[in-house]
């Protein structure tokens, strides 16, 4: 079972923590905090912890920095 099979569902949705999604995108922790606070990945906060839903982790990954 690898990480996306792994993450937890919210209203249907796939819910990624930034952890799980570090080797995805090959930055570290650090960078992907920059990165959700200039928007460049959407992302919520749920329980203390960010989340990302899986589409939004896919347009990220499909447009990079240029959203």
């Amino acid at each position: 079972m690898n990480d996306i099979e792994k993450s937890e569902k919210f209203d249907g949705m796939k819910l990624y923590t930034l952890t799980e999604i570090e080797p995805i995108i090959g930055v570290s922790h650090r960078s992907l905090l920059t990165y959700v606070k200039q928007g460049k990945i959407k992302a919520v906060k749920i329980g203390g912890m960010w989340r990302v839903k899986e589409k939004d982790l896919q347009d990220f990954l499909n447009n990079g920095n240029n959203q």
